[in-house]
């Protein structure tokens, strides 16, 4: 009796565990999914910054006349009337542009070409206007109401040492283009985005460098907005996870301990949680699926703005929006990557097996991704080497959605060359392929081991993609396999391209 009563008991305490794993589970692709919608997030509010410091930088670099340059070598030239039309311009650049902190322009030296020295910037008509001499005009160059003369106030003059560009690399490479810092950095003088353009002499040579100093602290607090009503909606799924699991846990302790005094009222413990564990499960199904609903609706709504469809929207409204749009689009293709693992592994994941040309379908999916290549500067080709017919008996949306999902990520880890799809089969051994050839980043000998497991990519895979999840091959293996086949991948190494290999039996 004791052993039973114990049995029963270990029986009772499992919903109490694996209310506690979905609920952790549930925790993880929520912070995932964040995660992933934060970063998309941050990388098009970045893009738009650097190419509207781009602009600024190249046409105020526009404006300044290299002979006017030219006259510019020692201190002392600052009182030469070049002087004044080169500050004056940058003055204008950059006071028509609020949040510009610093524009400056600055030049290898003629002795040394590994160093640099300042020519001149915004704010220094009079260098010597904060050196608190009476007579003077205070200037406060980055706009924060405080006169630190020695600090972010600190005015040039002609030849002035800048000795911190060379731990500058872009000082260097805006020689050959305008260009902008690789990241957004914090120093003393705040949060900024730096953009660089050359100036030009009659002759096309480069003779400075203009250098725009962007602050970036709007850009957080766009972020933050952005953000704000998903993760409210994703504090609210957590609180109601968690009293779910808290109260099947309180149910299961209370039930497990009426079994000691009788086998009639174990019974039906277990037969009540059962019927809990059921509803639980099928709450979460719901919970994941409402997850994509208020996106789907959050992305169809930016879709008909972008439109037009509640009237005309103004230049400085369509990028936010645009943004909303991409981002949700993003997060919801996480979500149905964590339904579809979820699926798999609970073997509810119902197949449709019909046959099918694989070689006419890959194909319309090439026709179909082609325009994304072609916007990456990549070539998406097609060709067949077929002695059959090309037919399979497979579920024709899971093999057309493997075949996409193995395309994109070629086209997704392939910053130059081409994308090859090639159809091919074996009637020995009644086997079709279908092969993706890429010109990628590739794949290390460590990583093609483990690259088809859960939450696995490659360890070079974040320099080009940091969005990924790490369950897009695994659910395309998955569902391979559970049609006859299976996927391979194969590489030389980094940065040597890869193939990966969709095999499916031929229905002959």
């Amino acid at each position: 009796m004791n052993i039973k009563k114990s049995f029963f008991a270990s029986q009772a305490t499992r919903p109490v565990w694996f209310g506690m794993f979905v609920f952790v589970a549930t925790l993880i692709i929520i912070v995932l999914s964040s995660r992933i919608l934060y970063n998309q997030t941050v990388d098009l509010l970045t893009e738009n910054l650097r190419q509207r410091l781009l602009t600024i930088s190249i046409t105020a670099a526009s404006s300044i006349s290299a002979s006017d340059l030219d006259q510019l070598r020692v201190e002392g030239d600052w009182r030469n009337p070049a002087w004044a039309r080169v500050v004056n311009t940058l003055n204008r650049a950059k006071y028509d542009n609020d949040d510009v902190v610093f524009m400056y322009i600055f030049r290898k030296t003629e002795n040394d070409a590994t160093q640099m020295e300042f020519v001149a910037d915004a704010d220094s008509i009079n260098p010597y206007a904060n050196s608190g001499e009476e007579g003077t005009w205070l200037v406060d160059v980055n706009r924060d109401g405080i006169i630190e003369p020695e600090g972010p106030d600190k005015l040039q003059w002609p030849g002035q040492p800048y000795p911190e560009a060379v731990d500058i690399p872009e000082a260097f490479n805006a020689y050959f283009g305008p260009l902008t810092s690789v990241e957004l950095y914090t120093d003393e003088y705040g949060t900024v985005l730096t953009g660089y353009a050359p100036i030009y002499d009659d002759e096309r040579n480069v003779v400075a460098i203009l250098a725009t100093d962007i602050k970036a602290d709007d850009f957080f607090t766009i972020t933050t907005q952005t953000l704000r009503p998903f993760i409210v909606f994703i504090l609210f799924l957590v609180a109601v996870i968690a009293l779910l699991t808290f109260a099947i846990a309180y149910t299961s302790r209370t039930y497990s301990k009426s079994i000691e005094e009788s086998a009639e009222k174990l019974e039906k413990a277990n037969l009540r949680l059962q019927a809990l564990d059921k509803q639980k499960s099928e709450f979460v199904s719901i919970a994941s699926h409402q997850l994509r609903s208020p996106l789907t609706a959050i992305r169809g709504y930016a879709s008909l703005m972008l439109e037009g469809s509640y009237g005309k929207i103004s230049a400085k409204a369509r990028q936010p929006i645009e943004r909303i749009e991409e981002s949700s689009k993003l997060m919801a293709i996480a979500i149905e990557d964590y339904l579809n693992v979820s699926r798999i592994e609970s073997g509810n994941m119902k197949y449709n097996l019909t046959d099918f040309n694989l070689a006419d379908k890959t194909e319309d999916v090439c026709d179909d991704l082609r325009s994304d290549a072609v916007k990456n500067g990549l070539a998406l080709i097609f060709r067949t080497e077929l002695n059959s017919r090309g037919v399979v008996n497979a579920d024709l949306g899971k093999t057309i959605q493997i075949i996409q999902n193995l395309i994109n990520n070629s086209i997704k880890y392939t910053e130059k060359g081409t994308i090859k799809v090639l159809v091919r089969d074996d009637i020995k051994r009644k086997r079709i392929y279908v092969d993706i050839i890429d010109t990628g980043i590739g794949i290390s000998k460590t990583d093609q081991a483990t690259i088809f497991q859960k939450f696995e990519r490659a360890e070079n895979a974040n320099s080009v993609n940091v969005n990924g999840t790490g369950l897009g091959l695994y659910v395309a293996l998955k569902m391979a396999e559970a049609m006859g086949g299976k996927i391979t991948a194969s590489s030389e190494g980094k940065n040597k391209g890869s193939v990966f290999t969709l095999e499916l039996p031929l229905a002959l």
